[in-house]
């Protein structure tokens, strides 16, 4: 149940709450960023969720700032842990 609501949502994913996620965690993204990593968690969702994904982390260090992305993975894996008993 809960793989479909996190698929429903994450297929409207849009920019602009990407960009609302960073700045509520007081990053600021060029829009360059931004589209990559909209078009990026859609597509990869569930290899973030179910798989290893640090080879997602090294492949989106190469289209956004390395800063960018220690950030993200701290968010993910503080995230991970505490919902991880819903995936």
């Amino acid at each position: 149940m809960y793989r479909a609501l996190i698929k429903n949502y994450i297929s409207n994913l849009t920019p602009i709450q990407v960009k609302q996620l960073a700045s509520s965690k007081h990053v600021t993204l060029k829009d360059e960023e931004v589209n990559y990593l909209t078009n990026f968690v859609k597509q990869n969702w569930e290899k973030f969720l179910y798989q290893n994904p640090e080879p997602l982390f090294q492949e989106a260090s190469k289209h956004i700032r390395s800063e960018i992305v220690q950030i993200a993975k701290k968010e993910f894996y503080e995230a991970k842990q505490k919902y991880q008993s819903f995936l």
